[in-house]
């Protein structure tokens, strides 16, 4: 059966993607809540009624044999019990009289023997445990590789018509049964082993190595949530941080909902519209990032709230040929004034004929820490005597060593946030929210796109996990779509000419 599992911010755009990417005919098999959005299992409406057809098929001739093998197995693992109690008895008694007398070559032989009994029964055991996860196979899903989404528990899958998640009633006293003889037998086992083991030490001291399956464990577990992480693009610190702590008989399905939770929370955000403050405000960061664009989408949006009486224009931009032009572009359009810093007009004595504006937007030259200009402008921004805000417009399509380079070039000004740009056109939002997160520096907006002045959002810290898992997800379907071309012969990209 054809199974796709769909991650999306809400229940009405998983809907939506199930009939885009399976047809109008997709049945929703079951629903689950995570971090920053809802996740849904879907199928094809022909396959999964197949599907279950083929279950309760299943099931019925596992019943048949389940009633047949569970008299034989509990009487196994009741013989074994008794032994294993005797066994212990025996062990006391020598330790009590002093009449343990070493025998390695009976002893080995014995315990050879013992193993080969147990390791009989509980092969058999998981033999038929392995069998009755046909339905939780069902539900979750043939063939799905999705490491990023997060697997739904049992007691929160809500199953689709006609398919039980509950097991067979006369079963349940069996395997409850089965399961207890089973641990009672391992703890016997292994204080069995305790005793020989003093029995043999010199002193009567045992040498064991503390907590190392639960530190084993808690390793793993780790070590699936990290390679997840840096698939996301986050860095090491900021990932060490999130999976400090875990408890290690977490499964990964939980785990990676809790670092999820705990990722959201780290991430800083103003979580309200900045310029409905008003003021005055100036962005700052390398050429190409996106800063106008920006400001024009700001200027329109807020000209569509409150008019364009109280908003004005200012480009600090005179070193690029016609670097304004784009702006007294988006004046025009918006009936706003636009003003110009030269030579001739400085930047504070610009913002001080605007101090009867409610909202000055200004744009700024973009320059790299290695030229010279830019010692300039922020000279020029730390000199206005008016109260300056000042937002870092970084591209989400940088390398994070540009991104961290552009915040030390910058810092210096005072950065009151910033501004997170051309997310559609990043492989990876990880290495902009490590930043923000390691600097401390509050996320403003986000933009995903050219137009004006609709792709621009307030920073909301589930909306921008969600996007950075479900942008990580494309980017490996992606990859693994490129790998199955190369490997079938297959270009990804069409020939020259």
């Amino acid at each position: 059966m054809k199974v796709k599992r769909i991650f999306a911010p809400d229940m009405r755009q998983a809907m939506r993607r199930a009939r885009e990417e399976i047809g109008p005919d997709a049945v929703i098999v079951s629903n689950h809540r995570v971090a920053g959005g809802v996740e849904v299992v879907a199928a094809h409406e022909e396959e999964f009624e197949a599907a279950q057809a083929a279950f309760k098929r299943d099931q019925a001739r596992q019943e048949a044999r389940n009633d047949s093998t569970a008299g034989s197995s509990q009487e196994a693992l009741s013989r074994e019990l008794q032994n294993t109690r005797l066994k212990i008895a025996e062990a006391n008694e020598r330790m009590a009289g002093g009449l343990y007398q070493p025998e390695p070559t009976r002893n080995m032989q014995v315990e050879s023997e013992d193993d080969e009994d147990l390791q009989t029964i509980l092969s058999s055991l998981r033999e038929r445990q392995k069998k009755q996860q046909v339905q939780a196979d069902v539900n979750e899903g043939y063939g799905l590789d999705d490491s990023f989404v997060a697997a739904p528990e049992v007691d929160e899958v809500t199953p689709a018509a006609g398919l039980s998640a509950q097991p067979l009633d006369h079963h349940a006293a069996n395997q409850e049964t089965i399961v207890s003889m089973q641990a009672e037998i391992a703890q016997l086992k292994q204080l069995l082993e305790t005793q020989q083991a003093q029995e043999r030490s010199p002193q009567g001291k045992v040498w064991v190595e503390e907590s190392v399956p639960a530190k084993t464990a808690a390793a793993g577990l780790v070590g699936k949530l990290t390679r997840r992480f840096e698939k996301i693009g986050l860095g090491e610190h900021v990932i060490t941080q999130l999976t400090r702590g875990l408890e290690s008989d977490l499964d990964v399905a939980k785990a990676w909902r809790v670092t999820l939770s705990k990722l959201t929370e780290a991430i800083p955000t103003m979580s309200e519209d900045y310029i409905d403050r008003g003021g005055m405000i100036a962005f700052v960061g390398p050429t190409g990032v996106g800063k106008t664009t920006t400001i024009g989408k700001l200027a329109a949006r807020y000209v569509l709230q409150h008019g364009s009486a109280g908003l004005a224009l200012v480009t600090t931009d005179c070193y690029r040929i016609a670097a304004h032009e784009q702006l007294r572009t988006f004046g025009r359009i918006l009936d706003v004034p636009v003003r110009v810093v030269d030579e001739n007009h400085t930047l504070d004595e610009v913002l001080m004929s605007l101090r009867g504006k409610r909202l000055v937007l200004i744009d700024t030259a973009g320059m790299s820490q290695h030229e010279g200009p830019s010692e300039a402008q922020k000279e020029m921004l730390n000199d206005v005597s008016v109260r300056l805000k000042k937002l870092l417009v970084l591209s989400c399509s940088s390398q994070r060593q540009v991104l961290e380079d552009a915040y030390d070039n910058y810092h210096s000004v005072g950065l009151n946030g910033c501004v997170l740009s051309k997310m559609d056109e990043s492989g990876s939002l990880g290495e902009a929210l490590t930043v923000a997160i390691e600097r401390g520096l509050p996320i403003a907006y986000v933009t995903d796109g050219q137009k004006v002045p609709d792709d621009i959002e307030v920073a909301q810290r589930n909306e921008l996990v969600s996007r950075a898992v479900v942008t990580a997800q494309k980017t490996l379907e992606r990859e693994r779509e490129r790998a199955r071309l190369a490997a079938e012969g297959g270009s990804t990209l069409p020939s020259a000419g």
